[in-house]
């Protein structure tokens, strides 16, 4: 595949995740009672920023002469796993798991992606770029449930069962061909636990669009 073609799957690609989190969090912020009035700066400022990720992803596949995908409709239920999610004022804890699950499955997609794009230096850098801010939505919402900023191990804590491809892997212990936990003082420094915090594992294009599968109508 040519490196022009690769560069248009990835964008398109981060663009439909986009989509995914510009309209969720749209729908949030749009729900009367849904968020409290103290969260509501920050998860304002996320959508605020998917939004201009959304913008942005289209203007630079606009820019290669390409068509952006068109946004499809959501279904925030994931097809009845989330039975009875309607952005309704009862439903806050839930709305933050799925903000949790969405920011997570973000972070391992672009990384995934990251290194398709090496030769096409414009894309690369806007996608690293989108990629560190989605980073910081996730350890921001993974706080703001009371959980660790980080992911331990493959545990999707408290999330449904149904997301747990959004975590498998993630209990990797072997970086660069070294397996972290035979490193000199490695169970000082929090052994096995602390070689999977340390380090995000990236996630194919295959394994995200089983993910967010359920949540396109």
């Amino acid at each position: 595949m040519q490196q022009q073609s690769v560069t248009l799957e990835v964008l398109q690609f981060a663009l439909l995740l986009e989509y995914l989190e510009a309209d969720f969090y749209a729908r949030g912020m749009a729900a009367p009672g849904l968020i409290p009035t103290a969260d509501r700066a920050v998860f304002g400022l996320i959508a605020e920023h998917e939004a201009v990720h959304v913008s942005t992803l289209r203007a630079l596949i606009t820019a290669s002469g390409n068509t952006p995908i068109v946004k499809p409709t959501f279904d925030f239920t994931a097809r009845g796993a989330l039975a009875g999610f309607n952005f309704g004022p009862a439903q806050y804890e839930t709305f933050k798991a799925l903000a949790m699950a969405f920011e997570d499955t973000g972070v391992r997609a672009y990384k995934g992606q990251a290194a398709r794009l090496i030769p096409d230096k414009a894309a690369l850098t806007a996608a690293l770029s989108i990629h560190s801010v989605e980073a910081r939505h996730a350890a921001q919402v993974r706080r703001m449930r009371g959980k660790k900023g980080w992911v331990v191990g493959n545990s999707r804590e408290d999330l449904p069962a149904f997301t747990q491809g959004i975590y498998d892997g993630e209990d990797n212990l072997t970086q660069g061909g070294v397996n972290i936990t035979t490193l000199p003082m490695a169970a000082m420094f929090g052994g096995s636990a602390a070689a999977t915090e340390a380090f995000d594992e990236p996630l194919t294009l295959q394994q995200v669009t089983a993910i967010v599968g359920p949540f396109i109508v």
